[in-house]
């Protein structure tokens, strides 16, 4: 098990896909306009205006009572940013697959090692959350790549849009006893008007009983379930506090 690569650590990387500003096709820059994040700078804020270096991607988050990411109705997150997240990851590796583990969600990706094709967008009849994606070994760097995610997640917290034809290629590469590099592109021809390359990220091994509940060591059922999240917190918590209004009544 290790933290995920979004800055957990100083050599991580933060919870966004990469530093550099993404190029847009017009499809792309709608879908983006249309995505309303809650996380990083405020928008409008002064911070947000102190640093105009940033893509604007990265200066325009809103309360989440005001946002309108999936995620805050306990949807599944989704590649790449189900990686990103800091929260612990496992991979545990059987004969024809490799199962990813996410602790934030508990989500769970299958990565396909038996050797299968990946389909092309023309094939696929039915998105997926977490995707299709089969893996290889590239001497000593596993190498998945991946398409056909449903079109609702995105790319990251910052709320970068992906169609359902992304491919993203990541590459993973143990550079030393506890540390696990990850270097991924995504590629949109929908979307993005080139390949878009993300910022390194670095994931750290933990000791085995670092997480600790009950006397059991292993990753959290640090599930979002709707009946705390959706029907409780955000009702009585979150949007009166983004909104000014007073909390809505319990569903019947």
């Amino acid at each position: 098990m290790g933290f995920g690569g979004g800055g957990r650590c100083r050599d991580c990387g933060d919870r966004g896909f990469s530093l550099e500003f993404p190029m847009f096709t017009p499809a792309g820059q709608i879908a983006f306009d249309a995505n309303i994040p809650s996380y990083g700078r405020a928008l409008g804020s002064d911070e947000a205006k102190a640093h105009p270096e940033e893509h604007i991607g990265r200066r325009r988050a809103q309360p989440p009572a005001l946002g309108n990411d999936l995620y805050q109705q306990c949807n599944p997150m989704g590649m790449p940013r189900a990686i990103l997240y800091p929260d612990p990851g496992e991979f545990i590796v059987m004969p024809e697959r490799i199962l990813q583990h996410f602790q934030w969600g508990y989500g769970l990706r299958t990565i396909w090692m038996d050797g299968r094709r990946l389909p092309n967008a023309a094939e696929i009849d039915l998105t997926r959350w977490w995707g299709y994606a089969v893996g290889r070994w590239d001497g000593n760097t596993l190498v998945v790549t991946s398409t056909g995610y449903d079109d609702r997640t995105w790319v990251d917290h910052f709320g970068y849009p992906h169609s359902d034809q992304m491919v993203l290629e990541e590459r993973y590469t143990r550079i030393n006893y506890d540390t696990l590099e990850l270097k991924m592109v995504l590629t949109d021809p929908v979307y993005y008007a080139q390949p878009w390359v993300a910022q390194t990220k670095r994931m750290h091994l933990i000791p085995r009983d670092f997480i600790q509940s009950t006397g059991w060591s292993g990753l959290l059922e640090d599930l979002c379930a709707p009946v705390d999240e959706v029907d409780t917190f955000n009702r009585l918590i979150r949007d009166p506090a983004g909104t000014g209004q007073p909390a809505a009544p319990p569903p019947r």
